[in-house]
């Protein structure tokens, strides 16, 4: 794991590099707030709790939507990573996502079980601003 590598990685990155569907920025704007214990444990790995690689919503239900895993990027390799738990929040290293472009080596942790407030508000706006939603 190279935690400064990591680091330099989320710093190359813009707000354009995250998905701009409703369900993303719904987690972009809300994660840290409601987490902020995980987005400081995310730091210590090098990792922007706000800049996700893949995020799983499930459902809007009674003002909070479920995001069942949200995925981040690593750089190194996954030796000296142990599996975790941050509150009710596992954090853990998945082989199963998206492709990545990355050519050197890196590995891919999820989150899992996440509860945020669905901001209807911050939703309608990217919507009718003609980004693509989910």
């Amino acid at each position: 794991m190279n935690i400064e590598k990591t680091r330099q990685y989320y710093a190359g990155l813009t707000d354009g590099d995250v998905c701009d569907c409703a369900y993303c920025q719904n987690y972009v704007h809300e994660i840290k707030a409601a987490y902020p214990d995980l987005a400081a444990y995310l730091e210590t790995l090098g990792v922007d709790i706000e800049k996700p690689f893949e995020t799983m919503p499930v459902d809007a239900e009674n003002g909070q939507m479920l995001y069942c895993g949200v995925q981040y990027l690593i750089m190194g390799t996954g030796d000296g990573f142990e599996e975790t738990s941050v509150g009710s929040v596992r954090v853990s290293i998945t082989d199963s996502h998206p492709a990545t472009n990355i050519e050197e080596d890196h590995f891919v942790i999820e989150i899992s079980f996440l509860y945020l407030k669905w901001n209807e508000k911050t939703c309608k706006i990217i919507l009718t601003q003609g980004k693509p939603s989910m």
